[in-house]
C-alpha cells in the first residue's frame, strides 16, 4: 500500500511540474516537424554580437583549433584548473597545435561537460565534419579552419549558413563586414571615473578640457552625439562587472563634490565606494540623452563572464528605480538575467519599457534558457524578448550558438502546442516574433 502511495505521489507531482493550461484543441499530425522547419528558414537578428576583423585572425596566434576556445570555453577551461598564463599561451603561434593540445587536453576531460564546451564540439562538427577532439582531429580541424578563412567564411557563415539579416555589433573596430547587415551598438566610459588620469585619458579622447563636472557632462554630450553621427542602433553598458546596477538620483552638488575631490588629489586612485555617486550621476545624465533621442539601451545583468565578479552586482531588480524614471526609455536587459530568470519576468511584466534579450544564455545553460523562455512566455509580452545573440568573437561559434538557440525555442514552442497553450499558427508567429520581427521594430531596422 505504501508502495502505490508514494508512486501515486509522484505521479502527481510530475504531472503538476509539466502543467499547462489547455487552451488550443490538439494539432494537426506532424506540427513539430513544420515549427522546426518554419525556425530552421527563418532570417534571423542577432541583437549581440563582439565580431573581430577576420583579417586579425588570420594573423593571430590562434589561427587553429583554439580560435573555437578562446572566448567563454577559455573560461571552463581555466574554471576546472589551468592558469591563466597557461591559457593565454595557447592563443600565441610559440606552440605547435599539438603541443596546444597536449597541454589543453587534460583540461578539456575535466570541462567538456558544460555547455560552453558542448558548443565547441557541435560547431566543430556542422561547420568542419570533426565529431570529436583528439590528438588526430585537432590538427585536421586547424587545417580546415585555416582553408576556410581563404575562401569569403565570415559570409558564408553569417548569411548562408545563419541566415543572418542583421547584426549589432559590439566593436570599436567598424571597418569590416556587410554594411547592408551590421549595425553597433556603443559603451560610454563615464562610470568607472576614479582618478585624475581617468578624466584626462577623456579629455584626450575628446579633444575637450574638463576642470568641472560642467565640463564632464559636456564631454559626454559631444561623445554621444559623435556616436549617434556614426549611425548607432543602441548604446551599451556592462558596468555590472564592477559596480552595483542600483543607481541613486544623485544631486549635482553631490557629484561636483567627488568630480572635485578627484581633480584635487591628482595622484590618487579612489576606491569605487567613494566615487559612486559620480557613477551614478553619470549614468542618469547618459539616460536623459537616450530619452532625448530616443536610443534604446543595453543593459549587461546576470552572469558576469571571467572569475572573480559578485553575481548580487547584476541583480536587474536594482535598475527598477531608473524604469521608473526613465518611462520613455526602453531598457533591454541582456543574458536573460541568469541566474535571476523569475526577477526578470516581473520586471518586464510590470514595466512597459523593459525588454528581455537571450543573448549569451543558451551556451551559459540550455536547461535555465528552456525553463525560463517557458516562464517568459506564460508572464512576457511576446513582443518584448529577443531571442538571440550570439556574443562571441568569431562567426563559428555564433553558428553553433544559434543551433542551440534554435532547437531550444523549437522544444519550448512545440511543447506549449502539444500541451494546448498556444495553436501552431501562434507558435510559428511567436518564432518569428522571437528570431527576427521584434529586433526589427525594436532598433528600427531597415536597410
Amino acid at each position: 500500500m505504501k508502495k502505490i502511495q508514494f508512486t501515486l505521489f509522484f505521479v502527481i507531482i510530475s504531472i503538476l511540474l509539466q502543467a499547462q493550461v489547455t487552451i488550443k484543441s490538439s494539432p494537426k499530425n506532424g506540427f513539430e516537424q513544420r515549427i522546426r522547419k518554419h525556425i530552421d528558414t527563418l532570417k534571423v537578428v542577432d541583437t549581440h554580437e563582439h565580431l573581430s576583423n577576420p583579417a586579425g585572425i588570420k594573423n593571430s596566434g590562434m589561427f587553429d583549433f583554439m580560435l573555437l576556445f578562446h572566448h567563454y570555453a577559455d573560461d571552463d577551461i581555466k574554471s576546472s584548473g589551468m592558469s591563466k598564463p597557461t591559457f593565454n599561451r595557447l592563443l600565441t603561434d610559440s606552440l605547435t597545435v599539438l603541443q596546444k593540445w597536449d597541454i589543453l587536453k587534460p583540461y578539456w576531460e575535466k570541462s567538456f561537460n558544460t555547455a560552453y564546451n558542448r558548443v565547441v564540439l557541435l560547431t566543430a562538427d556542422k561547420l568542419f565534419g570533426i565529431k570529436e577532439l583528439n590528438d588526430k582531429t585537432v590538427v585536421e580541424l586547424s587545417t580546415k579552419i585555416q582553408e576556410a578563412y581563404k575562401t569569403d567564411w565570415f559570409n558564408t557563415v553569417l548569411k548562408d549558413k545563419c541566415n543572418i539579416e542583421f547584426i549589432i555589433n559590439d566593436s570599436g573596430d567598424r571597418s569590416f563586414g556587410d554594411k547592408s547587415m551590421f549595425r553597433y551598438t556603443q559603451r560610454f566610459d563615464y562610470f568607472r571615473i576614479n582618478s585624475k588620469d581617468a578624466i584626462d585619458n577623456l579629455s584626450k579622447k575628446n579633444k575637450l578640457n574638463i576642470n568641472s563636472l560642467n565640463e564632464l557632462t559636456k564631454s559626454l554630450n559631444n561623445e554621444f552625439e559623435e556616436a549617434l553621427k556614426s549611425g548607432i542602433t543602441t548604446i551599451k553598458t556592462s558596468a555590472a562587472y564592477f559596480r552595483s546596477l542600483y543607481y541613486e538620483d544623485v544631486s549635482e552638488e553631490k557629484a561636483t563634490a567627488i568630480f572635485s575631490k578627484i581633480m584635487a588629489n591628482p595622484k590618487n586612485k579612489f576606491p569605487f565606494e567613494e566615487i559612486k555617486p559620480l557613477s551614478d550621476y553619470m549614468m542618469h545624465r547618459m539616460l536623459d540623452l537616450a530619452s532625448a533621442h530616443n536610443i534604446p539601451v543595453q543593459i549587461h545583468t546576470g552572469l558576469q563572464a571571467g572569475d572573480g565578479n559578485y553575481i548580487e552586482n547584476s541583480n536587474p531588480t536594482h535598475l527598477a528605480n531608473l524604469f521608473l524614471e526613465y518611462r520613455d526609455v526602453r531598457f533591454i536587459l541582456f543574458h536573460g538575467g541568469y541566474p535571476f530568470g523569475s526577477e526578470l519576468a516581473s520586471l518586464a511584466k510590470n514595466f512597459r519599457n523593459v525588454y528581455i534579450d537571450l543573448c549569451w544564455l543558451y551556451i551559459i545553460s540550455p536547461s535555465y534558457s528552456e525553463q525560463y523562455l517557458h516562464e517568459w512566455l506564460e508572464t512576457v509580452p511576446a513582443n518584448k524578448i529577443m531571442g538571440f545573440g550570439g556574443d562571441y568573437h568569431n562567426v563559428e561559434n555564433v553558428y553553433g550558438h544559434l543551433l542551440f538557440a534554435k532547437e531550444i525555442i523549437g522544444n519550448v514552442l512545440i511543447e506549449k502546442v502539444k500541451t494546448g497553450y498556444f495553436s501552431e499558427k501562434e507558435a510559428i508567429k511567436i518564432a518569428s516574433m522571437l528570431l527576427h520581427d521584434n529586433a526589427i521594430n525594436l532598433f528600427k531596422l531597415e536597410n
